[in-house]
């Protein structure tokens, strides 16, 4: 049987599942490498990053359903607190560039472009020797980077636009034990297919600015996503022996949780300072049912699949995927603490795209057991 966790994992080596997007910061360095430093002339008073994520042409490639891009227009607002002329360099991080290599395709498709002052200025790949403290993973390698003049007390606007593709890859892909119980485990895994798509965006930049920043304003416009994946086929990837239904299990996890959710619009707001840990947005679609009516005909056509699993096994599981998504409950019989001790997709905050997805799992997690046996 064709699984989305076999066609999804195989391009989990060219895809990233944590694309990561950066805002401007102040670099040292004249050559092909680049260094994060603080500067004390410069203040980036506000910022306001905008974030519309679309579907396109690139449906299908990959062998995934298909990757949204990420359309970034990030405005800074950057004032020289001197009464001297100010030349510095000006850089934005990048994760190794997608891994594309060719940094002249690179420049072509990602459309990366800087106006400062209604100037549109020309940019330069380098070499980022990123510093621990804002890059404590190690991601970046590459920096687009620019050199900026300011005059004495100047004030200007410096747009920044460009589009990436988000990462996507499986969310539910497991390197299980070899033994009797991990080889069980992993032919569960199967059962329940997820893709996860995915990016972050660091803030810590904005501290190599002078001061302090007086307002952040970050809103990710997720409308044209919610379309794609509210009405793609999922199932027709994983062939015609999945057991069907209509609606997957969808929800996304925001980071921080204080994001402000306006219909299909998310928005952070700072004052004053920035989170240094940055933002993040998962999306993830379980290949579960959502609605309470298909539950019981998911559960029986799954039977035919149960390949050294036994149906209570199944059960306990099924069942404890929906108790964690509605209410986030925990398991209690200890074949399903054991199960779900690595499963990641149980750890992390939820939020469902819509109020109705919400009443509905949480109708299916109350009656799971009268469900399977109308």
């Amino acid at each position: 049987m064709k699984t989305i966790i076999a066609f999804i994992f195989s391009i989990s080596c060219v895809l990233f599942s944590n694309v990561s997007f950066a805002n401007t910061g102040v670099f040292y360095g004249s050559g092909n490498q680049v260094i994060p430093i603080k500067n004390n002339q410069i203040q980036l008073v506000r910022e306001k990053v905008n974030i519309n994520l679309s579907v396109d042409e690139n449906s299908g490639r990959f062998g995934v359903p298909f990757i949204p891009w990420a359309n970034v227009t990030a405005k800074f607002y950057l004032k020289n607190t001197t009464n001297k002329a100010v030349s510095l360099q000006i850089g934005f991080p990048f994760l190794d560039l997608q891994g594309f290599g060719d940094e002249k395709y690179v420049l072509e498709n990602l459309n990366f472009k800087v106006v400062s002052g209604d100037k549109e200025i020309k940019t330069e790949i380098k070499e980022g020797l990123i510093e621990n403290e804002f890059d404590p993973s190690g991601l970046f390698k590459k920096v687009f980077a620019w050199q900026d003049e300011f005059k004495p007390a100047e004030a200007k606007e410096v747009v920044v636009t460009y589009k990436m593709l988000m990462g996507v890859a499986s969310a539910n892909s497991i390197f299980r034990a070899f033994d009797e119980q991990g080889r069980k485990f992993s032919a569960i895994d199967k059962l329940f297919p997820a893709i996860g798509y995915n990016f972050g965006y660091i803030t810590k930049t904005a501290y190599t600015w002078s001061g302090s920043i007086e307002e952040a304003v970050f809103q990710i416009d997720c409308s044209a996503f919610y379309k794609a994946i509210e009405g793609h086929s999922f199932l027709a990837e994983l062939g015609d022996n999945f057991p069907k239904f209509t609606r997957p299990t969808f929800w996304e996890s925001i980071d921080p949780v204080s994001a402000e959710k306006k219909k299909t619009i998310y928005q952070w707001t700072f004052k004053g300072s920035v989170p240094e840990e940055g933002l993040s947005a998962s999306f993830v679609v379980l290949l579960v049912p959502s609605l309470p009516a298909e539950v019981k005909g998911y559960y029986s056509s799954s039977m035919s699949h149960l390949e050294g699993i036994k149906p209570d096994e199944f059960k306990a599981v099924l069942k404890n995927y929906y108790q964690n998504i509605a209410f986030n409950k925990q398991p209690v019989d200890s074949f399903s603490q054991s199960y779900f001790e690595e499963v990641g997709l149980v750890k992390m905050p939820k939020v469902f795209i819509s109020e109705q997805d919400r009443k509905n799992l949480e109708e299916i997690a109350n009656n799971f057991d009268e469900l399977i046996k109308k």
